[in-house]
């Protein structure tokens, strides 16, 4: 499933984020759950995040403590 801007990151990975051809090419970039997805600087909210690779951020690992 696609997430647009405003949207809350679901889970925390990498996501590919696809915007608008005239723009930029399609890239990948880290984003942490509870975040919202930004817009593009470019492209503004023409721009759908995919998730790629879920992971576990650091910070919400019970291994690790949070300073």
């Amino acid at each position: 499933m696609p997430y647009k801007p405003g949207d809350i990151v679901p889970q925390s990975g990498i996501y590919n984020v696809v915007h608008d051809p005239k723009h930029h090419l399609a890239h990948d970039v880290t984003c942490i759950a509870g975040r919202k997805f930004p817009p593009c600087n470019g492209c503004g909210d023409a721009v759908e995040f995919k998730l790629k690779t879920a992971a576990v951020h650091v910070h919400d690992h019970r291994s690790f403590v949070r300073n």
